[in-house]
């Protein structure tokens, strides 16, 4: 490994920390869920591995407990990334040239925190070949502590006080992401459109209020970027 894929693999990684405050609580959550949802432990981190999405497995976690279809437990794990949809299509200039193993690697390692930052760093014509070890670093900093905080609420979220309100720390942590993505018109008009029709439908049942609001997010979205100017354009 070259010294400027190390030194770009470091930056990624330190570059990450700082969203620790936020994937930590978010993992004990998750791993307290899939406990509480009948899982038995080894199924949990099964789970926790092979899934890696925080925000599917709790909405999915809620219908295995309700006993609904397994057509709408899958349903509701694919509307929720739907958000991934539009990561690919920004991040796929930077990374098509690629091997497949790396982008293979790197869609599995995907999060949200690491997405915004990369996606504030780096642009797709900045000619730096060493930006996918950025990506990678700071999203392995975010698996492992994904994986240690998920194994702390699956073997030890009973000893956790209800009082501590981890799911409440969890979701100000969220919040805090989507801030510095809220330069682009389309994702800020996107998280407009989803916050206000979650605000609507969520008395709705089996989590459908979730779906829809992602599902219009995702849409208002794509449909402001591709009749807008692109990122960058009109602005001062």
């Amino acid at each position: 490994m070259q010294r400027a894929q190390i030194s770009a693999l470091r930056e990624g990684a330190l570059a990450s920390a700082g969203l620790l405050v936020g994937i930590v609580p978010w993992g004990i959550v998750a791993g307290v869920a899939m406990v509480s949802a009948g899982l038995t432990q080894s199924q949990a981190v099964a789970m926790s591995v092979l899934v890696f999405a925080g925000t599917a497995q709790l909405a999915v976690l809620p219908l295995l407990i309700a006993k609904a279809p397994l057509w709408v437990m899958i349903a509701t794990a694919l509307v929720v990334n739907l958000r991934y949809v539009i990561y690919s299509g920004v991040l796929a200039p930077h990374f098509e040239h690629l091997p497949r193993r790396w982008r293979v690697l790197l869609s599995y390692v995907t999060v949200d925190g690491v997405f915004a930052l990369f996606a504030g760093r780096y642009r797709p014509d900045d000619g730096n070949p060493h930006k996918h070890w950025y990506f990678l670093g700071g999203s392995l900093v975010m698996w492992c502590a994904w994986q240690l905080s998920s194994g702390i609420g699956i073997f030890a979220g009973a000893m956790i006080p209800l009082d501590w309100s981890l799911e409440f720390a969890s979701t100000l942590a969220l919040i805090a992401l989507l801030i510095p993505l809220l330069y682009d018109r389309a994702v800020t008009w996107g998280a407009l459109a989803a916050g206000a029709v979650a605000l609507t439908a969520a008395r709705l049942p089996l989590n459908l209020g979730l779906l829809a609001a992602i599902a219009v997010g995702v849409a208002a979205g794509l449909a402001v970027a591709r009749l807008g100017p692109r990122n960058g354009e009109g602005r001062d």
